[in-house]
């Protein structure tokens, strides 16, 4: 099986007819310490990089949408796992081959490093959002962040589009509290605060709508997930 033509990216072009897999909610696609022989680009669905310690702590890194490029690294093995949160496809293509294209091609390489320096500048967002935060307001930035993340992957220009207050959360709440760096019964005690606020709805254990965009942004203090600026061009 082989994807059709990416939009978007030049660098993701080539993805354009390399194979895909797909994946079911928990399998592997990265584990941590297997040769860094892979790259590959988010078709469909969600998936989840972390890392686990020694002591066996895990922490989450990301949560990672469609057209998100995964599996270069500086070193030849991986140091981080990623695995399906939903059913998932993904095209796949060996790191030699997306080298040497970024060598053959200038403008994809050039894209390359673009999309590097925003993914940076994405995870200095999270940080700095997540830091020296109350429990609330951490749960309140993690809704932000996948609203953020939904903007871009499916496109809607409008920040004002109020099918972005529709917030899919398919993860487990241990894997939110494990990317917030909070307990999982403070998750789910910190939704409720959110609800009887009035600044979500809970429509089920795996979607939120977000009822008042203003003061949610107002109790994260979060801007740069709001600004124009940070989307894809």
């Amino acid at each position: 099986m082989t994807v059709p033509p990416l939009p978007g990216e030049v660098f993701l072009e080539a993805f354009a007819s390399a194979p895909s897999r797909e994946l079911v909610p928990g399998q592997v696609l990265i584990a941590a310490g297997a040769p860094a022989s892979e790259v590959f680009n988010i078709v469909s669905g969600m998936l989840m990089m972390s890392r686990t310690g020694n002591d066996g702590r895990r922490q989450v890194l990301s949560f990672l949408f469609r057209d998100n490029f995964i599996g270069l690294t500086a070193a030849d093995r991986y140091y981080f796992t990623v695995q399906a949160v939903t059913p998932a496809v993904v095209a796949c293509i060996p790191r030699a081959d997306f080298q040497a294209r970024m060598r053959r091609v200038p403008e994809a390489e050039h894209a390359f490093l673009n999309m590097t320096f925003r993914v940076l500048e994405d995870l200095l967002d999270v940080i700095y959002s997540l830091g020296q935060r109350t429990a609330l307001e951490r749960l309140a930035v993690f809704l932000l962040f996948l609203r953020h993340a939904r903007r871009l992957a499916e496109g809607p220009a409008d920040d004002a589009d109020p099918a972005l207050n529709e917030v899919k959360l398919p993860m487990t709440r241990e894997d939110i509290a494990d990317f917030v760096g909070l307990q999982k019964e403070t998750v789910s005690r910190s939704l409720g605060q959110l609800e009887r606020r009035g600044l979500i709805r809970r429509l089920d254990n795996h979607h939120v709508r977000i009822l008042d965009l203003a003061q949610l942004r107002e109790l994260a203090g979060v801007v740069d997930f709001a600004s124009s600026y940070r989307l894809r061009g």
